[in-house]
């Protein structure tokens, strides 16, 4: 998919999600700009051809001479793990609103937006329904409140210039950190079950999200618009398991993990947290997500305007998935 705009700025591009979006930016041939917060931060960046910005989301004008330069700005940092409610605020919404400032005083008149929320943003959904774009909100998380208020200022923004907003579901793929921890379960011989395994997921693999970012800002008709990019499917965790079992060709040992457990670990993380200094990924402001029934949404409209055909399918991707862990040496 070649695009007319020559030249992209994005935000969070050292990590899953952003990294792969750069590569097949510089792959489609165009020059890229990676703003980021640290020189230790390039990460899977390090030796790609790309040009870096440091900025701590405050400085609007730090962003002058990149914004004033992009045809194409893709925000997808973000904060997902923080000890306070308040830091979910600051990275989230606070940053996309100067980023938002700084496009509209520096950059040119054709430029447009991607903005990656989440479905978090949206809140969980019932099992009989997925969500589609048009629901109320209603997130449960300060993760997912922070993600919907950025959501609205760049609603307000796209009144006045292009933008758009996509919302993954739970994104995996070559370079997740997330389901690593349950690969190496599995491979280790054991399957657990958050609660009773019956929570429904809808997924998407990060290849196919990329694709439905880029589509999103090659379309005239997404300018103010709202999508999911997901996957075709939704899954339990007892499908995604034995999927995960079959790839490594293992028989594990099916540990469900009760709701109550779950509970407990996600408070001694918010304890471990506040002795740390650190974020880790289960902690009591996680378990709201965790305890849900869904987390589903429907891609219809991402088919019907943007033309998006999510390519990996369940078996494929977590394969895909697994094979990348083992070339890299993060699964034996």
């Amino acid at each position: 998919m070649k695009h007319e705009a020559r030249r992209a700025l994005v935000t969070g591009g050292s990590g899953f999600i952003g990294s792969t979006l750069v590569e097949r930016l510089l792959r489609e041939g165009l020059q890229v700009t990676c703003v980021i917060r640290s020189t230790r931060r390039r990460g899977w960046l390090a030796r790609l051809p790309v040009e870096f910005l440091l900025w701590d989301f405050n400085d609007i004008t730090a962003l002058a001479g990149a914004a004033a330069a992009a045809d194409l700005v893709f925000h997808v940092a973000g904060v997902t793990r923080a000890r306070r409610r308040a830091h979910y605020i600051q990275g989230n919404f606070t940053a996309t609103r100067n980023l938002l400032a700084a496009c509209a005083a520096y950059g040119p008149p054709g430029q447009k937006l991607v903005f990656v929320s989440s479905l978090a943003a949206a809140g969980p959904s019932t099992i009989e329904r997925p969500h589609h774009e048009d629901q109320e909100a209603a997130p449960v998380s300060a993760y997912g409140h922070s993600k919907l208020l950025a959501e609205k200022a760049v609603l307000e923004y796209s009144r006045e210039r292009f933008a758009v907003i996509v919302r993954p579901p739970a994104v995996y793929g070559p370079r997740d950190r997330e389901l690593l921890a349950y690969f190496k379960s599995i491979q280790r011989g054991l399957h657990p079950l958050p609660g009773r395994g019956c929570q429904r997921l809808s997924l998407v693999h990060v290849a196919d999200l990329v694709e439905g970012i880029l589509l999103a800002a090659a379309s005239p008709q997404a300018a103010g618009r709202t999508y999911y990019l997901s996957g075709d499917h939704h899954y339990d965790w007892h499908c995604i398991g034995r999927t995960i079992a079959q790839v490594l060709g293992r028989k594990p040992l099916t540990l469900p993990v009760p709701a109550w457990v779950l509970r407990c670990l996600c408070l001694a993380g918010g304890g471990a947290a506040w002795l740390t200094g650190e974020a880790p990924f289960l902690n009591p402001d996680k378990y709201k997500e965790i305890c849900q029934a869904g987390w589903l949404c429907s891609n219809a409209r991402a088919r019907e305007e943007l033309g998006f055909r999510p390519r990996m399918g369940l078996n494929e991707g977590l394969a895909d998935t697994a094979a990348w862990y083992r070339r890299h040496g993060w699964l034996k």
